[in-house]
């Protein structure tokens, strides 16, 4: 297998999913995925669905999205930069997709099926250690924001007889 000419190795190693791996676990990874290229609106994953695999951003930006108590669709977030990551979370449980996420406007998307991932670590122990810290680290990142978020809407909830 060979990495297509269009993925750009050196930004995607400074993505924060794979810092710290070397350059040939980085082509191993990069050879066994799949791009994906995503119109405006598209759905790349729909919440309630089953997780199959993770996503890295190439190009463009994504919408993630949540559905509230009464339905609507709630934008939690945008991932924009070159190496943000979502659907990690296949890792960690074994529950259906959290969210919804949409490319807003067009995304290209490195696709890297969890079978895949899975075979991949069992032959690079080394490499797995490195990628489950740096996605700890971002979940960790994205919690703590997500604490920030709720802290400030209690704040700008009326006290009770207000």
């Amino acid at each position: 297998m060979s990495i297509p000419e269009e993925i750009d190795l050196h930004t995607l190693s400074l993505s924060p999913l794979f810092v710290g791996l070397n350059q040939d676990e980085l082509n191993t990874l990069i050879e066994t995925s799949r791009i994906h290229e995503v119109e405006d609106g598209a759905d790349v994953v729909i919440e309630g669905d089953p997780g199959e695999s993770m996503y890295l951003l190439h190009d463009g930006e994504v919408s993630i999205e949540k559905r509230s108590g009464s339905g609507e669709r709630v934008e939690i977030t945008r991932l924009h930069r070159r190496g943000d990551f979502f659907g990690e979370m296949v890792f960690v449980d074994v529950l259906p997709r959290s969210a919804t996420v949409r490319a807003n406007p067009y995304a290209r998307l490195i696709e890297f099926p969890l079978d895949v991932l899975r075979s991949f670590f069992e032959n690079n122990r080394d490499a797995h250690l490195t990628v489950m810290l740096n996605m700890t680290r971002v979940l960790s990142k994205r919690l703590r924001a997500a604490n920030e978020q709720i802290a400030d809407l209690k704040r700008e909830e009326p006290e009770p007889g207000e």
